[in-house]
């Protein structure tokens, strides 16, 4: 156990400089905070470089440098409103994934909310799909929030990053069929896709949708709105694509 008392302690520099994208990417580490999300990362075999506690916390051995600073030190890393006094400090993932012909994904195309991301990261591991594509102006997945709100699914899934639209048209050509929810004139209910095929579900940003591009790859779908709500949260309809994508593999 390593002791850190001071906030001008290098250690605690670094690791409170792993809140910035920046660092996080210029050092391939990102940290994720609280007990369940640590275990997580440790049962799913990521290569761990800290585990940080608070002196407060029980804690039992961890196979990597542990250090415990002062709950008021351990706070000011914390972005949560109650932190439990753990975290730990984990390595990225190779970026050298490819797709998988025999799996179907979901693309996220500029989806910007960290809580939406990791949502639709959580629904993509209980439905069981193969991953989730980013592109590259989606938020970091590595962001605390994001990490957090997949409830330790961050660990189980494919992330593929920073993929474009010349991408998916390389993934099209491989065979995949794209699917989004587009309102046109050929528009069809998003139940009557054939799902059996080798799938990409492409959910847009918030504000904006799919860009113009994207759309003209897709299938055009809709999900039918009884009410007077104009739209689905998007972590919500792509979770309605994924449950009806995988509620199709059970008729394979």
């Amino acid at each position: 156990m390593i002791n850190i008392t001071s906030s001008q302690n290098a250690k605690y520099k670094y690791f409170k400089s792993l809140e910035k994208k920046k660092t996080r990417y210029l050092q391939k580490e990102y940290s994720v905070e609280g007990i369940k999300s640590v275990n997580d990362a440790i049962n799913s075999g990521k290569t761990i470089s800290a585990v940080i506690v608070a002196d407060d916390f029980y804690v039992t051995d961890y196979d990597a440098p542990t250090y415990k600073l002062p709950r008021e030190l351990f706070n000011k890393l914390s972005d949560t409103k109650t932190p439990q006094g753990i975290m730990a400090i984990i390595k990225m993932d190779a970026d050298n994934i490819g797709l998988d012909i025999t799996k179907s994904y979901v693309y996220c195309d500029n989806v910007s909310d960290p809580g939406n991301l990791g949502t639709i990261i959580r629904t993509a591991d209980a439905s069981g799909m193969g991953g989730v594509i980013l592109s590259g102006g989606s938020v970091d997945v590595y962001a605390p929030k994001t990490v957090r709100a997949s409830m330790g699914s961050f660990f189980n899934v494919d992330i593929i990053r920073d993929k474009g639209v010349d991408d998916i048209k390389e993934y099209k050509a491989m065979g995949y069929n794209l699917i989004s929810g587009i309102l046109s004139d050929d528009t069809i209910d998003f139940k009557k896709v054939d799902y059996t095929l080798p799938t990409i579900i492409v959910v847009g940003n918030e504000a904006n949708g799919v860009s113009d591009e994207l759309r003209a790859l897709c299938t055009p779908t809709k999900i039918p709105i009884y009410g007077k709500a104009e739209s689905l949260n998007v972590s919500v309809a792509a979770a309605l694509y994924m449950y009806e994508w995988a509620r199709n593999q059970k008729r394979k």
